[in-house]
């Protein structure tokens, strides 16, 4: 039976929390939410460094206030259900990504959550540094504990262990999405820029749709990794025989960089007929291409962020079935800032993941 809600606030839950914008993670503890209905709290086992996190200890970026408690690609088991929770149990392994809450069922509910959309709902909460509609501050997987609605909890896979499954919560998501909602299929030619965090897990699954993989990088040691990691052919940007080759080769081009130096007429070259270019990664400076590019190849340019709580799923059951593990390195929650440190200097093949 689930436990009652009525005997579960003011606990405290002890966590690693970033005290002002720009600076490490230190020991915290703050009190708990009260466990609603349809929420549950997981016990933490794993939870992955993001290059979101890192973005929003350095920028403040969605930080609603501090101290701040990062992580939001969490697994971990479920130990407490609100008294209406649905079809999870005590015990069960289950993960969290971006969001902890959206919009309730019912009248009230925005159009975007209507749809299933609850990824671009307004009155969505980040697990990690938001704000409830009650003004209480969503606190992140960098803890012993969190409490989430059931809405976005997802049921880990057998097969999938649980520090893998932590960077596909987000990480996998976010690349696997897009894929899925343009329908990428066996045959297809994709092309993946920015063979990093995002990218290396956009080769596996792009190879495990039956597409034809092409990964473009701009550095030469990084093209046999590619390879290694499925891919069926590397494009070094900076070899211009390399370049020519490539050029309308690819149906769909996934962006998983967030450099400012990226060349998008080059990109688009890449492109053939009727393709389409996505983009997943940030920039921090405004796209500049030619309108031209696009036009007369009738090239669509779209971009996507990490996938509503059905896709997330869709995600994990995807990668369990197909035996996807992103390559990762695992450290103690107390390696924290030397995990955020490392994700910051591109000093990582190509995740860390914190276990309790």
């Amino acid at each position: 039976m689930p436990t009652s809600t009525k005997s579960h606030s003011g606990e405290k839950v002890k966590c690693l929390a970033v005290k002002e914008k720009g600076g490490p993670v230190s020991e915290w503890e703050y009190t708990a939410r009260p466990l609603g209905p349809h929420d549950i709290e997981l016990a933490i086992d794993y939870c992955g460094v993001c290059g979101t996190d890192c973005t929003q200890i350095d920028t403040g970026y969605s930080v609603a206030e501090y101290p701040f408690v990062p992580g939001h690609e969490i697994i971990g088991r479920a130990v407490k259900l609100g008294d209406e929770v649905q079809g999870f149990s005590e015990g069960e392994r289950v993960g969290v990504s971006w969001f902890a809450w959206s919009c309730e069922d019912g009248s009230s509910q925005c159009d975007q959550c209507r749809q299933g959309n609850d990824a671009y709902c307004q009155k969505a909460v980040a697990t990690a540094g938001g704000k409830y509609p009650d003004g209480s501050v969503s606190h992140g997987g960098y803890a012993d504990s969190i409490r989430v609605h059931q809405k976005h909890v997802m049921h880990i896979p057998d097969d999938l262990d649980s520090k893998s499954a932590a960077p596909l919560t987000c990480g996998g998501s976010t690349v696997f999405t897009p894929m899925s909602v343009h329908n990428v299929k066996a045959g297809d030619c994709v092309g993946i820029v920015g063979i990093g965090g995002l990218g290396h897990m956009a080769i596996m699954f792009a190879k495990a749709l039956g597409a034809e993989v092409t990964a473009f990088t701009t550095k030469e040691d990084k093209c046999k990794e590619c390879l290694e990691l499925g891919a069926h052919h590397a494009v070094n940007l900076k070899d211009a025989k390399q370049v020519s080759r490539a050029e309308n080769s690819i149906d769909f081009l996934l962006v998983c960089s967030n450099s400012p130096h990226i060349n998008w007429d080059q990109l688009a070259s890449f492109v053939s007929l009727h393709g389409k270019i996505v983009l997943v990664g940030i920039p921090p400076t405004p796209i500049k291409i030619s309108a031209a590019n696009l036009l007369l190849k009738h090239i669509s340019l779209s971009t996507s962020v990490v996938g509503n709580a059905a896709q997330v799923q869709q995600t994990l059951d995807f990668a369990a079935k197909h035996h996807i593990k992103p390559i990762l390195e695992e450290l103690p929650m107390s390696k924290a800032n030397d995990g955020i440190q490392r994700v910051k200097d591109g000093d990582v093949r190509y995740r860390v993941v914190l276990h309790r």
